[in-house]
């Protein structure tokens, strides 16, 4: 669905212009959107299991990222890729090992748990465990080696967003599965709603049930988060039973 399809949705939705005058501009509008984007990569890799992170098929790369192992170094800060979208988790870390073939991945540990020789600072070899503080990944210890490529990052990272200049092209979609691009349509259109105290947000009743737009946003989260529960059919659990002497 088309940023401009999406925006006319939300207008009919929500009885509004899409015009800089409307009580709900585009501009505002295109906020929405690009917030339900967010949340819609939440409740993703909520769902998603095994077969995570979920990443924005509008990103031309994988979530993993390569830099620079650089002797003597214990920290590596992360805050974006090489587009400038924002790194929000990190799932391994991985190091080439002096060889230059091998790689291996590293055990993170818990800050609760480092001990004082885990915070030596001295350059000790080859790193195999790390732990991570504010954007920084510091590894333990130094590396006594550099290698170009040499740490590898699986991460999570903020979506493709869109823009002003996508809302006056029209064109662009955003990098969702077709099936779940009604999202972003209803999740603006039921904060609208709700926020004017609009009838067609429906609420919660007090069985429980919801009614209205949130009925409808409510299902779609469940739906969003079942899909990428159940898509990885690779794997599966197994209940191993376990046998218990009462004697």
């Amino acid at each position: 669905m088309q940023i401009s399809e999406i925006l006319r949705k939300i207008q009919r939705k929500t009885g509004t212009l899409n015009t800089p005058t409307s009580s709900y501009p585009t501009t505002d509008k295109t906020l929405d959107v690009n917030l339900a984007l967010n949340n819609y990569f939440i409740l993703a890799n909520q769902g998603a299991g095994n077969w995570r992170p979920v990443g924005d098929t509008n990103q031309d790369d994988y979530d993993i990222l390569r830099g620079t192992l650089i002797l003597g170094q214990q920290d590596y800060p992360f805050l974006t890729d090489a587009d400038g979208n924002q790194i929000l988790d990190i799932y391994k870390i991985r190091i080439l090992m002096p060889d230059g073939i091998n790689w291996y991945t590293l055990t993170q540990i818990n800050q609760d748990t480092i001990t004082d020789a885990d915070l030596q600072t001295i350059t000790s070899g080859v790193p195999y465990k790390y732990y991570l503080t504010d954007n920084g990944i510091f590894l333990v210890q130094k590396p006594n080696y550099g290698m170009a490529a040499g740490i590898e990052i699986w991460i999570n990272r903020s979506p493709e967003y869109f823009t002003a200049d996508d809302v006056t092209t029209g064109t662009k979609v955003a990098g969702i599965p077709w099936n779940h691009q009604e999202y972003l349509v209803m999740r603006p259109s039921y904060g609208y709603c709700a926020e004017k105290g609009l009838p067609q947000a429906g609420g919660r009743l007090r069985n429980g049930a919801y009614t209205g737009y949130l009925m409808e946003l409510k299902d779609m989260e469940d739906a969003i988060k079942a899909y990428y529960r159940d898509r990885n059919h690779s794997f599966s659990e197994t209940i191993t039973p376990e046998t218990i002497n009462s004697k």
